[in-house]
């Protein structure tokens, strides 16, 4: 399911470049309307191994905006999607934000207009345009370093499609029956993302790339995201 957030500003919105941590908040306060649910995804969710995954994601924040100081400053409205193959997260947002508004720190904006969609994908072949960045990497179990993965090696995509097994079998319980496959479209530049979450840098890419499998898993992925950080704000694509 997809949630469209439209907000309108009785005053101006200011945020840091890397806001992506503010949304994620405002998520996860939002789920509170169910405690143990909200608790559930905030400190296990669903799990694979050792990885963990909340099973939503969100978009970046659009709308006209100016920058001054490093700081996004949005003027009149600003716009938020959020997707989650949950059923149940999505309408407790809903609910939340109709009861409560949105708080942007101290400032709570309640006039905003909300969209539900149930788009899914139908078909077993898609050609897609990220609207958040793609992220994907590894961590050296000894040295605890994080290595991020680029759009020219080929461990990118293998770790996309990785990320997907582990991330479908943790939802739903069985591993999928087949992989997906990815690769970046013809002479697409990938653009290159670095942003700071919460002390530690993290590389993404936007892009346009060519997915394939069947058609019940790029739904899956259409409603997660792809790759990596999805909850963080990363992994959010549209099809062409």
């Amino acid at each position: 399911m997809q949630l469209v957030l439209n907000i309108q500003l009785e005053e101006p919105l200011v945020l840091p470049m890397n806001y992506n941590h503010i949304v994620q908040s405002i998520i996860y306060r939002a789920l509170s309307v169910m405690p143990d649910y909200a608790e559930f995804l905030h400190q296990s969710g669903y799990t694979s191994g050792k990885r963990q995954y909340k099973m939503f994601q969100f978009g970046q924040l659009q709308g006209h905006y100016k920058m001054a100081d490093r700081k996004f400053i949005f003027d009149t409205e600003v716009s938020l999607e959020i997707r989650s193959p949950e059923p149940l997260l999505i309408n407790l947002l809903v609910d939340s934000f109709y009861r409560n508004g949105i708080a942007f720190g101290k400032t709570t904006y309640r006039d905003i207009y909300m969209e539900i969609y149930d788009y899914t994908i139908e078909e077993n072949h898609i050609v897609v345009q990220m609207k958040s960045p793609l992220t994907v990497y590894s961590t050296d179990e000894f040295t605890n370093n994080t290595y991020y993965y680029n759009p020219q090696e080929e461990a990118f995509f293998d770790a996309v499609n990785s990320n997907f097994y582990r991330k479908y079998q943790a939802y739903f319980g069985i591993a999928p029956c087949s992989p997906i496959r990815i690769s970046k479209v013809d002479n697409e530049n990938c653009r290159k993302f670095v942003t700071k979450y919460q002390g530690s840098y993290i590389t993404a890419w936007f892009g346009k790339y060519d997915l394939s499998g069947q058609r019940k898993y790029l739904d899956f992925l259409y409603q997660t995201g792809l790759g990596a950080k999805n909850a963080q704000g990363f992994g959010m694509f549209e099809l062409l």
